[in-house]
């Protein structure tokens, strides 16, 4: 069994351990190439494991969005809300015009005493509007750097990165591996466990009907 790369698709071999340092160089260099951040979407199925979403995204917004003295930030719970931050609305707020999985950015925090409404709030841009949270809303939003593949249905973007280890075994069927894999309109960057990704092919098999895709996995 094998992965062929070729232009829309590679693997990188990544133990389960290196994975966060692995995906870490992997963004460094596109953004060293002049890639667009808001290109590259990070998905993964699990939130809280070694290699899950949270640690990710802890990682990336090191990397992407660090901390500096000039940005100003919020610290909610154990996670912190920075400007420039890129982050993933959780909930339909249809009164302001944003969904479950649209993507924004933050691009204000203001303190109590700069408002009229007496209130810490962090402003968020989606495409075509800004959105306003105050601290009873924060847990509506999340780091963006790297979502879940449920999250990401309905949505593209131009280069995928896929993290595929052991521990997200329960999670890893042949139609979410499908769901993350066609969201992606140019490049596909597969990294970690080889067996991991093949074994959950094999898992619940509902019909792939990406074919470019099928060639790709040689059994």
């Amino acid at each position: 069994e094998s992965l062929q790369n070729d232009q829309g698709f590679s693997f990188i071999s990544s133990g389960e351990q290196q994975m966060i340092e692995v995906l870490t160089q992997i963004v460094d260099k596109a953004m060293k190439k002049g890639i667009d951040i808001k290109d590259i979407q990070v998905l993964a199925p699990m939130y809280r494991t070694q290699a899950g979403i949270n640690e990710i995204n802890r990682h990336l917004q090191q990397l992407i969005n660090p901390k500096t003295n000039k940005k100003r930030e919020v610290k909610v719970n154990d996670v912190v809300f920075r400007v420039g931050d890129k982050v993933l609305q959780l909930v339909n707020q249809p009164e302001d015009g944003v969904y479950n999985g649209d993507i924004g950015e933050i691009v204000a925090i203001f303190k109590e005493n700069e408002n009229v409404e007496n209130v810490e709030q962090i402003v968020v841009s989606f495409d075509d509007r800004e959105v306003v949270y105050e601290p009873q809303a924060y847990e509506n939003i999340t780091h963006a750097y790297c979502i879940s593949i449920h999250k990401s249905q309905g949505s593209e973007f131009p280069i995928v990165i896929l993290p595929v280890v052991p521990g997200y075994r329960r999670m890893l069927r042949k139609n979410l591996l499908y769901t993350a894999i066609t969201r992606c309109k140019k490049s596909l960057i597969l990294c970690g466990n080889k067996q991991a990704f093949l074994q959950g092919v094999r898992e619940e098999d509902t019909n792939l009907r990406n074919p470019s895709l099928t060639e790709k996995l040689v059994y």
